[in-house]
């Protein structure tokens, strides 16, 4: 006669998600925060260092859940969970560098004479050139896959536009790029 509604403990969490985006029920969302809230907030930690931040981005992620549950179609929740975890991660992260940057802009070269880092500054500038001699030496695939990823700021998924390279390739580029960067900078 009546369907009995499942608890929501009972069903996995691609049975929620069809749920969620069939009701727009926001417990739903709340048994999805009750299970992968601990996982979350574990990988925010790694990538923010530090608790505050990540507990912010813990609650920032299950709110976008909110909207984003409803726009895609997920297959496997935990792992696309944790992709969006990453990358919210990674553009905070971004955001913090840019922030640095133009603190770092605002002060004035004399400011450096006077504490008298310039020695530094000129092991910076030596550093860079090192960088850019070296990802002139990358295979040409290495260096556009890093050039786009680490300088442009390009996802996987705009690289993969730009380029004939699937994802696995473009990771793969961009590990290797890495690891040859690292060999020519030092030797």
């Amino acid at each position: 006669m009546f369907k009995q509604r499942r608890p929501y403990h009972q069903l996995n969490d691609e049975q929620l998600v069809i749920a969620y985006q069939k009701s727009g029920d926001k417990a739903i969302v709340g048994a999805l925060y009750k299970r992968h809230s601990h996982k979350v907030l574990g990988l925010c930690l790694n990538h923010l260092k530090n608790l505050q931040d990540s507990e912010d981005a813990l609650m920032e992620i299950f709110l976008q859940l909110t909207e984003d549950l409803k726009k895609y179609k997920i297959e496997k929740f935990e792992p696309w969970l944790f992709f969006v975890c990453r990358n919210y991660c990674l553009k905070k992260f971004r955001k913090r560098l840019l922030q640095k940057n133009e603190q770092l802009d605002e002060i004035s070269w004399d400011s450096f004479v006077e504490i008298g880092e310039e020695k530094d500054h000129i092991k910076e500038e030596e550093r860079l050139e090192a960088i850019s001699l070296a990802i002139n030496r990358l295979k040409p695939d290495q260096k556009r896959c890093i050039v786009l990823f680490f300088f442009e700021r390009k996802s996987y998924k705009e690289i993969e536009n730009l380029t004939a390279f699937n994802t696995k390739e473009i990771k793969s580029h961009i590990q290797n790029g890495k690891r040859n960067l690292k060999n020519l900078v030092i030797a």
